[in-house]
């Protein structure tokens, strides 16, 4: 299927079906340019520290994830924790998304540098 024959059957469609095809073509070109050029992949899978002394020995690229998550989190401040964790999801979603596992590693970053306190259900921000 050629680019012209997607041009002219998209003319058709109503705003809101060709905005959704846009966001999935955004999306499918990123996870593509991802898989074929995995070195230029934006960091943001933050590994778990084995041991809090190693914690000093995380590279720079999860400390860029640590610092872009906590900005707009200061910002926004959800207070209960699936908010905190669906607006994160949120903030990745055009780079390729990002698994709940990688989720849950970034709040521990975050808890364990003191920007934010996790009790039961609620978000207190530092």
């Amino acid at each position: 299927m050629s680019y012209e024959i997607i041009r002219l059957a998209s003319d058709k469609l109503t705003y809101r079906e060709k905005m959704k095809l846009a966001q999935y073509l955004i999306q499918a070109a990123i996870k593509e340019e991802e898989s074929l050029n995995p070195d230029k992949r934006i960091a943001y899978i933050v590994e778990q520290p084995q041991e809090k002394k190693n914690q000093e020995s995380v590279d720079s690229k999860n400390m860029d994830a640590v610092a872009y998550v906590k900005e707009r989190l200061l910002k926004s401040k959800p207070s209960k924790k699936q908010s905190l964790m669906n607006f994160i999801g949120a903030m990745f979603q055009f780079q390729g998304g990002i698994e709940d596992k990688d989720i849950e590693a970034l709040i521990e970053r975050l808890v364990g540098e003191d920007i934010i306190v996790i009790s039961g259900n609620k978000v207190t921000y530092i």
